[in-house]
């Protein structure tokens, strides 16, 4: 049976897979509601990710320092405030502050969820814990999809109001965690600096990015890209492609635990790097939903199914003490790739009338980088 510390985990990753995509069920409503273009609407999206990745690593020091429950207090009372503050108004401005500042609540949850489960799991399964803390996110974004277009019904206030109470909820629960503060490494400084000298430290940032940032842009953009083809038809009907997006990714992290049961991690991320390079030049040529969709949920599919290997290929590439801050390390360069790649495809979408573009440049990078990949990545321990 599950402890309360790790069903608390799960019960956080379903609120920040909600607070990571509560704008796009609502993106044609805030969009009116702001007087904002597709730029804009990217700008909103991506502030939260903008603060969530650069978080990231401060994230791990302020967790260490200060220990497990009281950062989880900081986390959610950053994902209260900033949902309550774009509730206040229809103001734009307004909005923006407020997703940065639930970014920062999503770093702090991200970072310490992740050493919560570490701490209260049994020896040697952590990595199974962490998979499903993994798929739970994406049920969350799923939870965001189905939720959301019934709540705006009644008031544009709900898309904000709803990750809000949930945080509210979990800051209660987080009196019930028990502690397990950690004493900050006196040495995390130097081992930062030389993180940044190791070429997999680059090659696994710019792996997660191009997968984590496909996840994320197709949940975010997934309803809009129909409607390219869908013309008779809004994002907000089309808000079912999102959930079916994000049911397969949820599903493919879960399995990709499993896959690493028969298959070495080595194998599962560079060929995952591949197909998705090739899939986004299928998303680049698609003229129609019949070769859209399936595109979408396979590249859904191959983004997700590699998270388990690559944090292990980035567990098994330094000594255990400096663990965390290489996944900081690579989840941060991760981050930063999914907040451009949002940038990239609201630019696509206002330049050309389309996304096309942006999955052509994500084709580029990932065929670029896989060569570099094969060979870094081989030489590292597995």
């Amino acid at each position: 049976m599950l402890n309360r510390e790790i069903r608390f985990a799960y019960l956080a990753s379903l609120n920040v897979g909600i607070v990571f995509l509560n704008i796009p069920p609502g993106m044609s409503v805030l969009m009116d509601l702001y007087d904002i273009s597709y730029t804009g609407i990217s700008i909103l999206m991506s502030a939260l990710l903008w603060s969530h990745a650069l978080i990231q690593i401060p994230a791990g020091l302020v967790a260490d320092r200060f220990g497990i429950r009281l950062t989880l207090k900081m986390a959610m009372a950053f994902l209260v405030c900033g949902n309550l503050l774009p509730a206040a108004g229809p103001f734009f401005a307004l909005a923006v502050l407020g997703r940065v500042l639930a970014g920062i609540g999503t770093a702090l949850s991200f970072v310490t969820l992740m050493k919560l489960i570490s701490v209260h799991t049994p020896q040697g399964r952590t990595g199974t814990y962490q998979g499903f803390f993994a798929g739970l996110f994406s049920f969350g974004n799923i939870l965001a999809y189905y939720l959301l277009p019934r709540l705006i019904i009644f008031q544009w206030r709900w898309i904000y109001l709803l990750p809000a109470l949930f945080s509210l909820l979990l800051l209660v629960l987080c009196f019930g965690i028990r502690p397990a503060p950690a004493q900050l490494s006196p040495g995390r400084a130097i081992r930062l600096r030389g993180l940044a000298g190791l070429k997999v430290v680059w090659v696994l940032g710019l792996y997660h990015a191009l997968s984590w940032g496909t996840m994320i842009n197709l949940g975010n953009w997934i309803p809009s890209l129909l409607a390219e083809f869908w013309v008779d038809s809004s994002p907000a009907q089309l808000a079912w492609g999102g959930i079916a997006v994000l049911l397969i990714s949820g599903t493919g992290r879960f399995l990709g635990g499993f896959a690493l049961l028969r298959i070495s991690p080595l194998l599962v991320a560079n060929g995952s790097i591949l197909i998705l390079g090739l899939i986004f030049i299928g998303l680049f040529a698609a003229n129609g939903p019949e070769f859209l969709l399936p595109l979408s949920f396979l590249a859904a599919l191959f983004s997700s199914i590699n998270f388990g290997a690559l944090f292990h290929l980035a567990s098994a590439a330094v000594e255990k003490d400096s663990i965390a801050t290489m996944i900081g390390f690579v989840n941060f360069l991760a981050n930063l790739g999914a907040v451009l790649f949002t940038l990239l495809f609201g630019f696509s979408k206002d330049a050309t009338g389309s996304f096309a573009m942006g999955f052509g440049v994500l084709a580029i990078l990932a065929l670029c980088v896989l060569p570099a990949g094969r060979i870094v990545l081989k030489k590292q321990k597995h």
